[in-house]
Protein backbone atom coordinates (compact mmCIF):
# COMPACT_ATOMS: atom_id res chain seq x y z
CA UNK A 1 0.00 0.00 0.00
CA UNK A 2 0.97 3.44 -0.93
CA UNK A 3 1.90 5.35 2.30
CA UNK A 4 0.53 9.05 1.92
CA UNK A 5 3.41 10.68 3.91
CA UNK A 6 6.49 8.27 2.50
CA UNK A 7 8.76 11.10 2.26
CA UNK A 8 8.53 11.29 5.75
CA UNK A 9 9.54 8.10 6.76
CA UNK A 10 13.33 7.71 7.31
CA UNK A 11 15.77 5.14 5.75
CA UNK A 12 18.04 4.72 8.95
CA UNK A 13 18.55 3.75 10.93
CA UNK A 14 16.59 1.04 9.92
CA UNK A 15 15.62 0.47 6.51
CA UNK A 16 13.03 -2.18 7.17
CA UNK A 17 10.53 0.38 8.97
CA UNK A 18 9.05 1.30 5.58
CA UNK A 19 8.51 -2.50 5.10
CA UNK A 20 6.72 -2.94 8.56
CA UNK A 21 4.88 -0.08 8.17
CA UNK A 22 3.38 -0.97 4.95
CA UNK A 23 2.13 -4.57 6.40
CA UNK A 24 0.83 -2.54 9.64
CA UNK A 25 -1.27 -0.24 7.47
CA UNK A 26 -2.59 -2.89 5.02
CA UNK A 27 -4.11 -5.50 7.92
CA UNK A 28 -5.41 -2.65 9.77
CA UNK A 29 -7.11 -0.88 6.78
CA UNK A 30 -8.57 -4.67 5.96
CA UNK A 31 -9.73 -4.93 9.58
CA UNK A 32 -11.13 -1.33 10.19
CA UNK A 33 -12.37 -1.04 6.28
CA UNK A 34 -14.65 2.37 6.35
CA UNK A 35 -14.43 2.98 9.80
CA UNK A 36 -10.82 3.98 9.70
CA UNK A 37 -10.10 7.57 9.29
CA UNK A 38 -6.17 7.09 9.15
CA UNK A 39 -3.33 5.89 10.75
CA UNK A 40 -0.31 8.09 11.88
CA UNK A 41 2.97 8.70 13.11
CA UNK A 42 3.81 10.24 16.26
CA UNK A 43 6.29 10.68 19.00
CA UNK A 44 9.68 10.40 18.03
CA UNK A 45 9.34 9.51 14.54
CA UNK A 46 6.99 13.10 14.29
CA UNK A 47 9.28 15.21 16.09
CA UNK A 48 12.46 14.24 14.40
CA UNK A 49 13.96 12.55 17.75
CA UNK A 50 13.81 9.03 15.81
CA UNK A 51 16.99 6.97 16.89
CA UNK A 52 18.07 3.38 17.10
CA UNK A 53 16.57 3.21 20.25
CA UNK A 54 13.14 4.77 19.65
CA UNK A 55 10.08 3.13 19.90
CA UNK A 56 7.46 3.45 16.33
CA UNK A 57 4.88 6.14 17.88
CA UNK A 58 1.44 5.18 16.13
CA UNK A 59 -1.84 6.53 16.66
CA UNK A 60 -5.24 5.55 14.73
CA UNK A 61 -8.27 7.11 14.17
CA UNK A 62 -11.69 5.49 13.89
CA UNK A 63 -15.30 7.00 13.37
CA UNK A 64 -16.28 4.84 15.63
CA UNK A 65 -15.70 2.93 19.28
CA UNK A 66 -13.72 -0.76 18.68
CA UNK A 67 -15.55 -3.93 18.96
CA UNK A 68 -14.56 -6.94 20.91
CA UNK A 69 -14.38 -8.62 17.21
CA UNK A 70 -12.25 -5.67 15.90
CA UNK A 71 -10.12 -5.84 18.90
CA UNK A 72 -9.37 -9.45 19.01
CA UNK A 73 -8.02 -9.05 14.72
CA UNK A 74 -5.97 -5.93 16.00
CA UNK A 75 -4.19 -7.91 18.02
CA UNK A 76 -3.81 -10.79 15.60
CA UNK A 77 -2.11 -8.09 13.30
CA UNK A 78 0.42 -7.31 16.36
CA UNK A 79 1.35 -10.62 17.08
CA UNK A 80 1.99 -11.03 13.16
CA UNK A 81 3.86 -7.78 13.04
CA UNK A 82 6.25 -9.17 15.95
CA UNK A 83 6.92 -11.97 14.19
CA UNK A 84 8.82 -10.51 11.17
CA UNK A 85 11.64 -10.35 13.30
CA UNK A 86 13.35 -6.75 12.69
CA UNK A 87 13.40 -3.46 15.72
CA UNK A 88 10.89 -1.58 14.35
CA UNK A 89 7.94 -4.41 14.36
CA UNK A 90 9.18 -5.43 17.73
CA UNK A 91 9.17 -1.54 19.01
CA UNK A 92 5.62 -0.43 17.96
CA UNK A 93 3.54 1.34 20.54
CA UNK A 94 0.32 3.36 20.33
CA UNK A 95 -2.91 3.73 20.33
CA UNK A 96 -6.57 3.57 18.85
CA UNK A 97 -9.02 6.61 19.78
CA UNK A 98 -12.12 7.52 18.14
CA UNK A 99 -12.49 11.47 16.34
CA UNK A 100 -14.72 12.18 18.89
CA UNK A 101 -12.84 11.52 21.75
CA UNK A 102 -9.94 13.14 20.25
CA UNK A 103 -11.83 16.57 19.62
CA UNK A 104 -13.33 15.75 23.17
CA UNK A 105 -11.55 17.98 25.37
CA UNK A 106 -13.66 17.32 28.56
CA UNK A 107 -11.53 13.82 28.09
CA UNK A 108 -8.20 14.29 27.86
CA UNK A 109 -6.16 12.50 30.25
CA UNK A 110 -9.07 10.89 31.70
CA UNK A 111 -10.64 8.51 29.28
CA UNK A 112 -8.74 4.73 28.37
CA UNK A 113 -8.00 3.88 25.46
CA UNK A 114 -7.07 0.64 24.07
CA UNK A 115 -2.97 1.13 24.39
CA UNK A 116 0.15 -1.35 22.91
CA UNK A 117 2.91 -0.75 25.23
CA UNK A 118 6.36 -0.42 23.11
CA UNK A 119 6.81 -4.28 21.78
CA UNK A 120 3.63 -5.41 23.46
CA UNK A 121 1.42 -7.77 21.80
CA UNK A 122 -1.51 -7.28 23.91
CA UNK A 123 -4.03 -4.50 24.20
CA UNK A 124 -4.52 -2.66 27.36
CA UNK A 125 -6.84 0.50 28.75
CA UNK A 126 -4.58 3.48 29.49
CA UNK A 127 -4.30 6.82 28.88
CA UNK A 128 -0.88 6.88 27.60
CA UNK A 129 -1.80 8.98 25.02
CA UNK A 130 -5.27 10.43 25.27
CA UNK A 131 -3.03 13.74 26.39
CA UNK A 132 -2.55 16.95 24.94
CA UNK A 133 1.16 17.30 23.83
CA UNK A 134 0.29 13.83 21.64
CA UNK A 135 -2.42 15.93 20.13
CA UNK A 136 -0.15 19.02 19.63
CA UNK A 137 2.28 16.18 17.63
CA UNK A 138 -0.51 14.96 15.55
CA UNK A 139 -1.83 18.35 14.23
CA UNK A 140 1.66 20.34 13.88
CA UNK A 141 3.99 17.08 12.93
CA UNK A 142 2.30 13.72 12.50
CA UNK A 143 2.67 11.89 9.65
CA UNK A 144 -0.22 10.34 7.50
CA UNK A 145 0.60 6.55 6.51
CA UNK A 146 -3.49 6.83 5.22
CA UNK A 147 -6.48 8.69 5.37
CA UNK A 148 -7.25 11.89 6.69
CA UNK A 149 -4.27 14.28 7.68
CA UNK A 150 -3.44 14.53 10.59
CA UNK A 151 -3.74 18.25 10.76
CA UNK A 152 -7.15 18.40 9.78
CA UNK A 153 -8.57 15.98 12.98
CA UNK A 154 -8.15 18.56 15.56
CA UNK A 155 -8.17 22.38 15.91
CA UNK A 156 -5.26 24.06 17.69
CA UNK A 157 -4.55 22.88 20.81
CA UNK A 158 -4.92 25.30 23.44
CA UNK A 159 -1.51 26.71 24.72
CA UNK A 160 -2.75 26.69 28.69
CA UNK A 161 -3.81 23.14 28.47
CA UNK A 162 -0.35 21.52 27.05
CA UNK A 163 1.76 24.01 29.44
CA UNK A 164 -0.49 22.73 32.18
CA UNK A 165 0.31 18.76 31.31
CA UNK A 166 3.50 19.97 30.88
CA UNK A 167 3.94 21.29 34.69
CA UNK A 168 2.25 18.79 36.10
CA UNK A 169 4.64 15.97 34.25
CA UNK A 170 7.27 17.49 35.51
CA UNK A 171 6.13 17.84 39.31
CA UNK A 172 5.15 13.98 38.96
CA UNK A 173 8.33 12.49 37.12
CA UNK A 174 10.58 14.24 39.95
CA UNK A 175 8.42 12.50 42.40
CA UNK A 176 8.72 9.11 40.44
CA UNK A 177 12.54 9.74 39.91
CA UNK A 178 13.24 10.71 43.37
CA UNK A 179 11.44 7.97 44.83
CA UNK A 180 13.41 5.47 42.61
CA UNK A 181 16.66 6.39 42.85
CA UNK A 182 17.56 4.48 46.04
CA UNK A 183 15.72 1.23 45.15
CA UNK A 184 17.25 -1.86 43.37
CA UNK A 185 17.56 -1.43 39.48
CA UNK A 186 14.57 0.11 37.75
CA UNK A 187 14.07 2.09 34.53
CA UNK A 188 14.20 5.66 36.81
CA UNK A 189 18.01 4.57 38.34
CA UNK A 190 19.39 2.66 35.14
CA UNK A 191 21.70 4.23 32.50
CA UNK A 192 18.87 4.50 30.14
CA UNK A 193 16.36 6.57 32.97
CA UNK A 194 18.79 8.98 33.96
CA UNK A 195 19.59 9.90 30.64
CA UNK A 196 16.22 10.30 29.96
CA UNK A 197 15.22 11.83 32.78
CA UNK A 198 17.65 14.61 32.06
CA UNK A 199 16.68 15.09 28.21
CA UNK A 200 13.21 14.89 28.68
CA UNK A 201 13.54 17.84 31.42
CA UNK A 202 15.49 19.92 28.73
CA UNK A 203 12.52 19.10 26.58
CA UNK A 204 9.80 20.20 29.08
CA UNK A 205 11.04 23.19 29.37
CA UNK A 206 11.67 23.88 25.98
CA UNK A 207 8.09 23.48 25.75
CA UNK A 208 7.38 25.25 28.44
CA UNK A 209 9.43 28.36 26.64
CA UNK A 210 7.86 27.82 23.19
CA UNK A 211 3.99 26.36 23.32
CA UNK A 212 5.57 23.65 20.83
CA UNK A 213 6.55 19.92 21.17
CA UNK A 214 10.10 19.60 19.49
CA UNK A 215 12.45 17.25 19.62
CA UNK A 216 14.61 16.44 22.46
CA UNK A 217 17.68 17.20 20.37
CA UNK A 218 15.77 20.94 20.07
CA UNK A 219 15.28 20.95 23.64
CA UNK A 220 18.80 20.26 24.16
CA UNK A 221 20.43 22.44 22.15
CA UNK A 222 17.75 25.54 23.87
CA UNK A 223 18.71 24.07 26.96
CA UNK A 224 22.45 24.49 26.81
CA UNK A 225 21.96 28.18 26.00
CA UNK A 226 19.61 29.25 28.97
CA UNK A 227 19.56 27.28 31.68
CA UNK A 228 21.69 27.70 34.72
CA UNK A 229 25.75 26.90 33.39
CA UNK A 230 26.44 24.51 36.04
CA UNK A 231 24.04 21.98 34.46
CA UNK A 232 25.14 22.00 30.81
CA UNK A 233 28.20 19.22 32.13
CA UNK A 234 24.76 16.52 33.11
CA UNK A 235 22.92 17.87 29.70
CA UNK A 236 26.02 16.76 27.44
CA UNK A 237 26.61 13.66 29.70
CA UNK A 238 23.03 12.89 28.98
CA UNK A 239 23.17 13.76 25.56
CA UNK A 240 26.39 11.21 25.02
CA UNK A 241 25.08 8.56 26.75
CA UNK A 242 21.72 8.52 24.85
CA UNK A 243 23.88 8.26 21.75
CA UNK A 244 26.46 5.94 23.05
CA UNK A 245 25.25 2.50 24.15
CA UNK A 246 22.06 0.48 23.14
CA UNK A 247 19.16 0.59 25.39
CA UNK A 248 19.23 -3.02 25.76
CA UNK A 249 22.52 -2.55 27.38
CA UNK A 250 21.57 0.78 28.92
CA UNK A 251 18.28 -0.11 30.96
CA UNK A 252 20.00 -3.72 32.67
CA UNK A 253 22.64 -1.23 33.96
CA UNK A 254 22.27 0.84 37.22
CA UNK A 255 23.62 4.45 36.75
CA UNK A 256 26.52 5.73 39.23
CA UNK A 257 24.64 6.79 42.63
CA UNK A 258 26.71 10.31 42.19
CA UNK A 259 24.93 11.31 38.63
CA UNK A 260 21.12 9.73 40.24
CA UNK A 261 21.79 12.57 42.44
CA UNK A 262 23.32 15.28 40.37
CA UNK A 263 20.13 14.44 37.99
CA UNK A 264 17.66 14.97 41.32
CA UNK A 265 19.05 18.33 41.74
CA UNK A 266 18.64 18.76 38.01
CA UNK A 267 15.43 17.90 37.97
CA UNK A 268 14.55 19.83 41.29
CA UNK A 269 15.72 23.10 39.55
CA UNK A 270 14.02 22.61 36.49
CA UNK A 271 10.15 22.63 38.58
CA UNK A 272 11.73 24.95 40.99
CA UNK A 273 12.58 27.51 37.73
CA UNK A 274 9.66 26.46 35.49
CA UNK A 275 7.73 29.35 35.20
CA UNK A 276 11.20 31.45 34.75
CA UNK A 277 11.36 29.81 30.96
CA UNK A 278 7.42 30.34 30.34
CA UNK A 279 6.97 33.28 27.80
Amino acid sequence: MKLRDDVSIPNDPYPELRDVLDTFVTEISTVLAEHLIGIYLVGSLASGDFDADSDVDFLVVTDTELTGTQISSLQDIQRKIYRMDCYPAKHLEGSYISLSDLNNWETVGEKELYYFDNGSTTFEQSIHDNNWHVRWILRERGITLVGQPSETLVPAIPRDALLNEIRTAMRWDMHLFEEAISHPLNFWNSRFGQSFAVLTYCRMLHTLHTGTVQSKKAGVQWARQCVDPKWVNIIDQAWEEREGVRFGIKIGQQADPALLHETLEFIKYAVTHMDHFEV
